[in-house]
């Protein structure tokens, strides 16, 4: 039986919710590290990173990493019409939280989708083959469209699924590569 996008998305959140935070703790840093040791990592003068959630992969780590490489972070601004922009992230920043409960900056230089040389695309779940279940807005599907950089995922082992768990839709974008555990 298949399920819903939308009801995998629930299941997945429910998962990671229920996740030990002592594991977690430890599968994140290890998937942090693994991360470090990628070429397109090594590679990336602008990275794009998420400011996360409660229940996603904790980014703090990942730029406060990037930023101490002497890497530019840049973050997602919502736009209308479900788009977004990726702006510079730095000490001076300043937020505004949305009407989703997200905190996103209202000020910075913005980058192009030609300028940002990896993005760690967010989801709540990853096939291998690089399909991702995102939040549902399809904000990430529409922006990787017209972006030609590398685009990974980082994927705890409850985010992991099955090649066709789902079925993509068109507009589904898939990233390079999904980045687990398992490459340890």
């Amino acid at each position: 039986m298949k399920y819903s996008k939308a009801e995998l998305r629930q299941a997945y959140i429910a998962r990671l919710q229920q996740l030990d935070v002592n594991t977690r703790l430890n599968e994140e840093k290890a998937l942090a590290s693994i991360l470090y040791d990628q070429p397109e990592w090594m590679g990336a003068k602008v990275i794009a990173l998420t400011l996360s959630q409660s229940f996603e992969i904790d980014t703090a780590p990942l730029i406060l990493h990037a930023r101490h490489e002497g890497r530019t972070v840049v973050v997602p601004r919502t736009l209308p019409h479900r788009q977004m922009e990726f702006v510079e992230l730095k000490e001076n920043t300043t937020f505004e939280e949305t009407t989703f409960g997200i905190l996103e900056p209202s000020d910075g230089r913005v980058y192009g989708p030609d300028e940002i040389d990896l993005m760690i695309v967010p989801g709540v779940a990853f096939t291998k083959d690089g399909y991702r279940l995102g939040f549902g807005g399809g904000y990430y599907d529409r922006y990787l469209e017209n972006y030609q950089g590398k685009s990974l995922s980082l994927a705890l082992p409850t985010q992991e699924a099955e090649n066709g768990e789902w079925a993509p839709e068109d507009h589904d974008q898939q990233v390079d590569r999904v980045i687990t555990l398992a490459e340890k």
